[in-house]
């Protein structure tokens, strides 16, 4: 008889289910497949009629996107990222994250697995830039770093006012990063100014002032009024 789809369908989903809860818990070398097929309810011979191998399991698992990236689709990003560092949601938020619980073994994870990794930040990242021109946005970008990063560390730390303050801060420049851009005020037209007459000197235009009486006179055939006479040839002599 051949296997029901939905039946199968919904043993797959109890695997991922449990898979991801035990390896964001335990980590990927912590977790055994009999550990997940136990949890699941099921036998570790219906483990391979749904993946090859643990390793293409956790790829699976990596490439759902549990947590931030799950959030952020369903919601508003400055609300998912006031909630995802909130200070009581800090032990569930670092077990529920695949970003913040598993960044450590993908790192040493086989490349696929990376890849997959990969995806789901590119993913989140869109999500916090939502509304922007770039989907790989700075600010989005800076956000991400720092929401993730502050779980990380604060999950990693066992000083609880230290974890607190790391959440803090990272909401806090998170949120400013993800306001909207201020748009820039639109600049007056301004009409083009004359440029002022130049200022001639008063040396100038006393000279000016001569000289059409000079000119006169000369069409006269005479000279200018007022210019001594020379002496004829006859008193020379």
């Amino acid at each position: 008889m051949p296997p029901n789809p939905h039946q199968k369908a919904r043993s797959r989903a109890e695997i991922m289910r449990h898979a991801g809860r035990l390896f964001r818990l335990r980590g990927y070398h912590g977790t055994n497949i009999d550990d997940v097929m136990l949890a699941a309810g099921l036998t570790r011979g219906a483990f391979y009629a749904h993946f090859a191998s643990k390793e293409a399991l956790f790829a699976a698992i990596v490439a759902a996107g549990d947590g931030l990236l799950t959030r952020l689709r369903a919601g508003d990003p400055e609300a998912v990222l006031k909630a995802y560092l909130g200070k009581a949601d800090l032990a569930a938020t670092a077990q529920d994250c695949t970003l913040a619980a598993l960044a450590v073994d993908v790192a040493r994870a086989p490349l696929s697995v990376r890849l997959a990794y990969a995806n789901v930040l590119h993913g989140a990242i869109a999500e916090l830039a939502r509304g922007r021109p770039r989907k790989l946005d700075a600010d989005a970008t800076t956000a991400a770093i720092l929401a993730i990063g502050a779980v990380i560390l604060g999950r990693a730390s066992g000083d609880t006012r230290l974890a607190d303050w790391l959440l803090r801060c990272a909401h806090l420049a998170g949120t400013l990063l993800l306001r909207p851009p201020l748009k820039p005020r639109p600049k007056p037209r301004l009409r083009p100014r004359a440029s002022p007459a130049k200022k001639r000197s008063k040396s100038r235009r006393k000279a000016a002032g001569g000289r059409p009486a000079r000119r006169a006179a000369r069409s006269r055939g005479g000279r200018a009024a007022g210019a001594p006479k020379g002496r004829s040839s006859a008193a020379r002599r």
